[in-house]
């Protein structure tokens, strides 16, 4: 077994398991709840996800205990005598279960030095947070709206906040591009590394809407909201498109992919205008939104540039916007179009951070 971080006090003894790309583990907290004279008893949180995108998928909690080996004095942790697991919101009601029992409640986690949590404290140290806002939103259970005023009170909290966002969202950039590049990645990877990250597609979308009612989209497209309500669909198809532009007779022009995307976009666009009225009245319905459904615009995101023998990102560039200058409701843009676009609001976000 791989220890590392190891830590301890008179009462508990924690460490860390390193993380396995095999299996898919970020990595895993243990803790001796036991080191008794004839059993062993520990806990086990480990975090399962996706290596590239950092999404957390699944968390596990595992209680075993062990006994000695015969004729040792050391545990035998191979062969768990008792074993017992809960995962993902079975944690949470355990927690909760746990938590009523003791007249102080609370809840302990370990945490890197370089993680949010140390920043916060940092923070309350230097005396750049209102500590009293702070502790009252976090020990009375209150809402994430909040412990985020209580901790943006400060110029120095509301900058940590906004640099740990930035630093985050680079990363997500990172191997969202890595992602695109590589031959395998289909249209149905790209959608799973791209769900809940609204802000690459635009600041203007504040969120996705609900898809029961969009019953002609399928689970590839991403029906975006703006702040006025209109909505935005965006059709996603695969990066690895080699014929994302051709050449026709004596001019370069888009491929067949293209043309299809567009036209699978142009059926949906007319369906939702021709339900618009009935669609707008079943979301106040259902949901108590207010959605625009009147003149909705689309994009295709499709291809990448390294895929395309033969030609350069500029020739690919230009001929893409060649294409988009004969359409008034539909754009198309690649991968890389579309990652460098929200790489460069990154920037411009950071610089004006140095500025203040």
């Amino acid at each position: 077994m791989h220890l590392g971080g190891l830590m301890s006090t008179e009462d508990v003894t924690a460490w860390s398991l390193a993380p396995s790309e095999e299996e898919g583990r970020f990595g895993a907290i243990n803790v001796t709840v036991k080191n008794g004279r004839d059993v062993f008893k520990k806990a086990t949180i480990s975090r399962f996800g996706n290596p590239l995108t950092g999404e957390i998928r699944s968390e596990q909690l595992i209680l075993e205990s062990f006994g000695r080996i015969p004729g040792s004095n050391e545990f035998d942790f191979e062969n768990p005598k008792a074993r017992w697991y809960c995962e993902n919101g079975e944690i949470e009601t355990l927690t909760a279960f746990l938590s009523g029992a003791f007249s102080t409640a609370g809840k302990y986690r370990l945490i890197d030095a370089a993680s949010a949590s140390a920043t916060i404290l940092s923070l309350l140290d230097s005396g750049d947070l209102d500590p009293g806002a702070l502790g009252a939103a976090l020990a009375g259970h209150e809402d994430l709206a909040s412990v985020v005023k209580a901790l943006t009170a400060s110029a120095s909290g509301l900058n940590a906040v906004e640099a740990a966002v930035i630093a985050r969202r680079r990363g997500i950039l990172a191997a969202l591009k890595q992602r695109a590049v590589d031959p395998s990645t289909t249209e149905r990877d790209m959608q799973g590394a791209l769900e809940g990250h609204t802000w690459i597609f635009g600041g203007q979308y504040v969120g996705i809407a609900h898809r029961r009612n969009l019953t002609m989209l399928d689970e590839y497209d991403i029906p975006l909201v703006e702040a006025t309500g209109a909505l935005h669909v965006v059709e996603l198809k695969g990066p690895n498109i080699k014929d994302l532009v051709k050449k026709h007779r004596n001019h370069q022009v888009v491929g067949n992919d293209v043309h299809l995307a567009v036209g699978q976009l142009m059926n949906y666009i007319k369906q939702l205008d021709q339900q618009g009225a009935a669609m707008e009245q079943a979301f106040r319905n259902e949901h108590g939104v207010e959605y625009d459904m009147s003149r909705l615009c689309g994009t295709v995101v499709i291809g990448h540039s390294k895929h395309v023998p033969d030609y350069s990102r500029k020739q690919v560039d230009q001929i893409i916007r060649t294409f988009n200058s004969h359409l008034s409701r539909i754009q198309v843009l690649t991968y890389e179009d579309l990652l460098d676009r929200a790489e460069m609001a990154l920037r411009f976000e950071e610089e004006s951070l140095d500025s203040a």
